[in-house]
């Protein structure tokens, strides 16, 4: 073997051996897939490329804030790009490329150090509903003393020679839940074979220099789904034309060890615009400003479903791959574009060089100037760095992060009422136009607080420092009950304080909230301002609470937090502020109910509601609208459900022993029924002792 691969051997063996004790000790982690950063505010999806499409039909979004609400997603795709100017090596001369897209692909299949790995502070804690295991998947490792609540490692190649580390972190810290701090190394190999580490795909000789490369990272960002919906009945929006990304240099809001680099944070955001294509909230209704995307196809009308201002900072670019200073001349270069021009390839080949070494920073222009029709809409940014010169073995670390701030979701339905009244003009209204958009605007303003926030964070972690950390959430047990909903969860009294290890716990919090487990799902609950309220706080040495307002036949859900004192949070943003757990631990997705013990007789049985109507809205149950109740039934006993020409519909066995049995409307072959009359014939009777009990018939009525 010549002298030229027994060196690049060498530094291949001594880079894999920095890989793999860098981090937490891996175990058997499956190392393909999707990660989630979810405790927070903020849902975030890593994926094992440096790449993301959510198009096709079995899309996962990649951004969601706030978590937790419906059709709320806010980024729809996101490349990293690699772009070295015309070089030549052993192979030959290769002109300017765009290298992009790259995944694990059959890399993973060697292992570790290749693919995608999740660490967490804590593992989620058990869930349980009436004994269903409700709990949240977890594939990763536990690593009790790592820098933040959940990270992830993903380690791949790509040509022409690069090893990727990207590294991402995320926090339960109510303070720092909104974004997600993304740091990766960039180190020149000159190999990006799927098959080996050390001698394929070598075409570099040692000393030789891979000279101005460029990296572009992009992405699509909208601020909400549910605004492209409303217009286009699309996710998509295609023809809303109204979602516009932009970016200016401000003034960080909170002083950290970066302001010695660069004392500037570039802030790059999108937001939504005015359609006027879209004139008309209601039939012969004034003109109106869809700022914000005023709800108008739901029965509910009003409230503002594009609030979120998601964007991105730079945070760190070494200045060369010898001096790991901040180069605040970074990124060089912020292309702006509309998603459609990057599809039709306008970034691509030697275009995208050329692009994104031009060092242009644009603006989107004025979309109202007619001079500037040809801009449809201008919705996603390119960040160019460089140029970088790279020799065997160098490397650069770019750090960045991503977040989305706005106003609560609450006002927006609240807000979104008060403009009503003034499109309706009612009286004494007092939220017009310009109140809306003064009143959503405030979300650019939470977004500098956001990535500020991010900053600051970042310049802890780099200096091996941790964040203050609340509790993790307890481990929850939920029990339909006899008028009333039970709830036990794990005594969190001895728990250490995640950072110095001395137990803090102070209380419990109680969450519930009657109808579906997401905020605002579909028109079921679409309008109706129903969240997630705190239902009781509960002493420290108390590990269970008796839900008796629970309406009987209503669907609940329930999620219980952690409260500490804040005696351990000295160095945080606000030293001594208790920290509360994630509300997205324990939260149950699988719905509970209070039940009306079974009688001893079947003189009351009864169907609710009836006549079942679909439009009747808030008379039937909330969250669910294609939903009855059989009521006063016997403990145990088979429902036989059909229709007026006798053939069965659908059979239930109940076999809970209360007096509450739900239908979901659908036949036995899943299909929904439709108008007409039924009747319910119940047969095999039994009371809670065991005596049998005469059969009961009862009809009811379904219209949709």
């Amino acid at each position: 073997m010549n002298n030229r691969f027994r060196g690049t051997q060498f530094i291949y063996a001594i880079i894999l051996c920095l890989l793999i004790v860098d981090g937490p000790v891996v175990g058997e982690q499956i190392n393909t897939g999707s990660r989630f950063h979810n405790l927070g505010m903020l849902k975030w999806r890593v994926d094992s490329q440096l790449w993301l499409d959510t198009s096709g039909n079995d899309f996962t979004p990649i951004c969601t804030w706030p978590q937790g609400v419906y059709d709320t997603e806010n980024c729809q795709f996101w490349w990293f790009q690699i772009l070295p100017e015309s070089y030549e090596d052993s192979s030959g001369v290769h002109e300017k490329m765009l290298y992009q897209w790259a995944g694990v692909g059959d890399l993973a299949s060697q292992g570790f150090p290749w693919g995608i790995y999740e660490y967490r502070r804590y593992a989620p804690p058990d869930v349980w509903v009436n004994g269903r295991d409700d709990s949240y998947d977890f594939e990763g490792e536990v690593t009790e003393t790592q820098v933040s609540d959940v990270q992830t490692t993903l380690r791949m190649k790509s040509a022409p020679g690069f090893w990727l580390t990207l590294k991402t972190y995320s926090f339960a810290n109510e303070l720092h839940d909104d974004y997600v701090i993304n740091h990766l190394n960039i180190r020149f190999t000159g190999n990006s074979s799927f098959e080996s580490d050390t001698t394929r795909d070598i075409f570099f000789e040692e000393g030789d220099t891979l000279k101005n490369v460029w990296f572009s990272l992009g992405y699509h960002m909208v601020p909400s789904f549910a605004g492209q919906k409303e217009i286009t009945g699309s996710r998509w929006g295609g023809e809303a034309w109204d979602d516009w990304m932009d970016w200016e240099v401000v003034q960080p809001q909170l002083p950290s060890g970066l302001d010695e680099e660069n004392p500037d944070m570039l802030m790059v955001y999108a937001w939504d615009g005015d359609d006027t294509d879209v004139t008309e909230l209601e039939a012969g209704g004034i003109p109106f400003d869809d700022f914000g995307d005023p709800s108008f196809i739901h029965e509910q009308k009003g409230q503002f479903l594009s609030y979120q201002y998601p964007g991105f900072t730079l945070l760190h670019a070494d200045n060369t791959p010898a001096d790991s200073v901040h180069n605040p001349q970074q990124p060089q270069t912020l292309a702006l574009g509309s998603i459609f021009d990057v599809w039709a390839g306008n970034y691509g080949g030697m275009m995208a060089y050329d692009y994104m070494s031009s060092g242009n920073r644009q603006h989107p222009p004025d979309p109202h100037d007619p001079a500037n029709s040809h801009w449809l809409k201008s919705d996603h940014m390119f960040m160019g760095c460089g140029p970088y010169n790279f020799t065997l073995g160098s490397d650069i670390d770019l750090v960045w992060s991503v977040g989305v701030g706005g106003v609560d979701w609450k006002s927006t339905h609240t807000k979104g009422l008060e403009w009503l009244d003034w499109y309706r003009d009612s009286l004494n209204h007092t939220f017009d136009n310009a109140a809306k958009r003064e009143f959503i605007s405030q979300g650019k303003d939470s977004l500098e607080t956001v990535l500020s926030r991010s900053r600051w964070a970042w310049d802890r972690i780099r200096n091996g420092e941790t964040l203050p950390a609340p509790l993790p959430s307890p481990a929850l047990y939920v029990q339909d009950g006899p008028g009333r909903i039970e709830l036990e969860w794990e005594d969190m009294s001895a728990v250490p304080d995640p950072v110095t290890g001395i137990p803090d716990l102070d209380y419990y919090r109680i969450y519930r909230k009657v109808g579906a487990y997401l905020v605002n799902f579909k028109e079921d609950e679409f309008g109706l301002g129903i969240d997630y309220e705190l239902l009781a706080e509960v002493p420290g040495d108390i590990t269970q609470y008796y839900d008796t307002t629970a309406v009987r036949g209503e669907n609940y859900h329930y999620y219980v937090t952690c409260v500490d004192d804040g005696s351990q949070n000295t160095n945080g943003l606000i030293p001594g502020m208790p920290l509360e757990s994630s509300a997205f631990q324990n939260r149950t997705r699988t719905a509970a109910r209070a039940f009306k013990p079974a009688p001893l007789h079947v003189d009351s049985v009864r169907v609710v509601p009836n006549p079942y109507i679909i439009s009747a809205g808030n008379l039937n149950f909330t969250g669910d609208n294609n939903r009855i109740m059989f009521v006063n039934i016997p403990a145990f006993c088979t429902i036989s459900i059909y229709n007026t020409t006798g053939d069965l519909v659908r059979r239930v066995e109940h076999t809970s022993g209360s007096g509450d049995e739900a239908w979901d409307l659908l036949s036995a072959s899943r299909q929904r029924v439709v108008s007409g009359v039924y009747i319910a014939h119940l047969t095999q009777c039994r009371r809670i002792d065991g005596k049998s009990l005469r059969d009961v018939i009862e009809k009811f009525v379904i219209i949709r």
